[in-house]
């Protein structure tokens, strides 16, 4: 299927299991500076402290850390521009929900996580990574403002599903105090504004759990 958005990057098909949570996960979502200095500082510290004749060895072993830092050097050389993410929410502002949902699966999908309809009416879909689950709340991706009953009903899916991770789409509008306590207190993420549109190009946010 083609995705409806023109300015969705080609994604290379091979990618690398590393657990978003792990050590590597977090360097590959930080600044790429992060893991270059790392590795320079745990260099130096083996090389003052263990014998001469193990240091190559030793500064040999961070390299793991230069490789995560090229990698995410490499990522962020390559984020859409403020322009582009402004156009593709545009664009999104002026959907229908059926293509707004097309693209919006065709996304998960380029990202390589397994999307489905969910179960429960309260929820748009259930996505699967790394063995958890969460469920998706996405049909007002275009209010203006948002309030806490799609949240709730959000949360009740959650409830009746045994899924302990919910995720809300809002385009432009910004939830209402009460709203954001509420998401807060039921692990509800909100992908809003920059998260929303980098998802939209294919590119999963940097604040995805």
């Amino acid at each position: 299927m083609q995705h409806a958005f023109p300015f969705l990057e080609t994604h290379i098909a091979v990618k690398f299991s590393i657990p978003r949570h792990s050590i590597f996960g977090i360097l590959l979502r930080s600044p790429w500076w992060v893991s270059i200095m790392l590795a320079i500082a745990l260099s130096a510290l083996l090389a003052a402290f263990i014998p001469r004749e193990y240091v190559f060895f030793a500064i040999v072993s961070t390299f793991p850390l230069l490789l995560v830092g090229l990698v995410a050097g490499w990522r962020q050389l390559h984020m859409p521009s403020q322009e582009r993410r402004a156009a593709v929410l545009t664009q999104a502002n002026q959907m229908n929900w059926d293509t707004f949902s097309k693209n919006s699966l065709e996304s998960w999908r380029i990202l390589g996580i397994h999307a489905t309809a969910s179960e429960h009416a309260g929820a748009d879909w259930r996505i699967a990574q790394e063995g958890k689950y969460t469920l998706v709340y996405a049909r007002r991706w275009k209010a203006a403002v948002h309030g806490l009953e799609p949240l709730r009903q959000l949360a009740e899916a959650m409830e009746a599903t045994g899924i302990h991770h919910g995720l809300y789409f809002a385009v432009e509008g910004e939830l209402s105090p009460p709203a954001q306590r509420y998401a807060r207190e039921h692990n509800i993420q909100v992908w809003s504004g920059d998260s929303l549109s980098l998802f939209l190009l294919g590119k999963l946010p940097p604040n995805a759990e």
